[in-house]
């Protein structure tokens, strides 16, 4: 059966304000950090593309974070080197882990007050664990919940890759501002610290008018 070509569209509402990332459905392109020597596996120093297969480097975040969570802002971060390969759970020791909440930090120039935003954001891999997006209030609710997802275990199988997401989220016009703005995105679930996500890429739209 011939059904011809066949032609993927990307979903688009709006011209891009900013994104974060390279859509191609792994986490490879973001920070990877440096495992412990005493974990270090020499077959994957080199060449640099394999570093993510090194053990342990999950727990490396609360290192680099050792009392505030990743901030990245926009126009200044570079997300080779400010935004970690994985949204992980925060080891504090005695096996206690807690939730994380990253931070998007971004400046408009205008707003459409009345008009709807569109936050994409494509996830490379999860694994037991729940994403939670607020806009500039860190206590307010969440104005989207992926719910409990993923059984990928990439973090914990030194994977850079599991199964794709894509999740378009409306933004109201009136939660932003001119000026300054911050996303907050929470990991809330934190029993153990393979919990977590890999992000591929984000992305906000604004309204055709703006």
């Amino acid at each position: 059966m011939n059904v011809g070509p066949i032609v993927y569209e990307p979903p688009r509402k709006g011209p891009t304000l900013w994104e974060i990332g390279v859509p191609d459905r792994t986490a490879g392109e973001f920070y990877i950090p440096d495992p412990y020597p005493t974990l270090m596996n020499n077959l994957y120093v080199n060449p640099l593309q394999d570093r993510f297969r090194q053990y342990g480097l999950w727990d490396r975040y609360a290192d680099l974070y050792p009392q505030n969570d990743l901030v990245y802002t926009i126009a200044i971060s570079d997300y080779r080197r400010d935004w970690f390969f994985a949204h992980v759970t925060r080891n504090v020791g005695n096996n206690t882990y807690y939730p994380t909440t990253w931070q998007i930090i971004f400046n408009l120039q205008n707003v459409n007050r009345v008009g709807l935003y569109m936050l994409r954001i494509a996830l490379a891999s999860a694994a037991d664990s729940e994403i939670q997006v607020r806009i500039n209030d860190p206590k307010s609710d969440h104005i989207f919940t992926t719910g409990l997802i993923g059984k990928d275990n990439a973090i914990a199988r030194h994977g850079i890759h599991g199964l794709y997401r894509l999740y378009s989220i409306d933004v109201a016009g009136n939660l932003l501002s001119v000026g300054d703005n911050t996303i907050y995105l929470t990991q809330s679930r934190s029993t153990t610290p393979f919990q977590g996500v890999m992000y591929d890429y984000i992305r906000l739209e604004s309204p055709f008018r703006t």
